[in-house]
């Protein structure tokens, strides 16, 4: 349930990060794309549950929740950014881009390790057995940010 959850975060956050985008560098309002949107969280949907399938599949679970957290954590919600910034064709120049996708990326993947210690204080489900697994994670997620960071970023271009 908590993966669907992520997923479907993922998708809403494409939206909010348009319109976050669009706020912060235009100060207007972003013109949705319809069929381009549509399009777009297809793939993160898509790429969200092959990340997890992938992950499963990995017999080491050490390995599989490094790989978890650095495609499904990292990378994924900075191709999330790319996709925002790309469909609703805001003029970021690429280092406003990386600078401020890395930073929300970021916060996403520390609001994500809050919610594991809550969900883990609630229900008892063990999602950090160590404080160094949350730290990990968040490692995890950065080195997939950079290289969905080295990807995309090039991809950028200043309307």
């Amino acid at each position: 349930m908590y993966l669907l959850a992520i997923t479907v975060g993922l998708c809403a956050a494409y939206f909010g990060l348009m319109f976050l985008f669009s706020m912060i560098f235009t100060n207007k309002f972003p013109v949705i794309p319809k069929k381009r949107s549509v399009f777009s969280v297809i793939v993160i949907a898509l790429l969200s549950i092959v990340g997890y399938v992938i992950s499963f599949s990995i017999p080491d679970p050490n390995l599989s929740n490094r790989f978890l957290h650095g495609f499904g954590g990292g990378f994924l919600a900075f191709l999330v950014c790319f996709l925002a910034v790309r469909d609703a064709r805001i003029p970021v120049s690429r280092f406003q881009f990386f600078v401020f996708s890395f930073l929300v990326v970021t916060t996403l993947g520390v609001a994500n390790e809050i919610a594991e210690f809550f969900l883990q204080t609630v229900t008892g489900i063990v999602y950090a057995p160590t404080i160094t697994d949350t730290w990990l994670d968040l490692s995890s997620n950065t080195v997939g940010i950079m290289i969905a960071a080295a990807c995309f970023t090039p991809f950028i271009k200043k309307e």
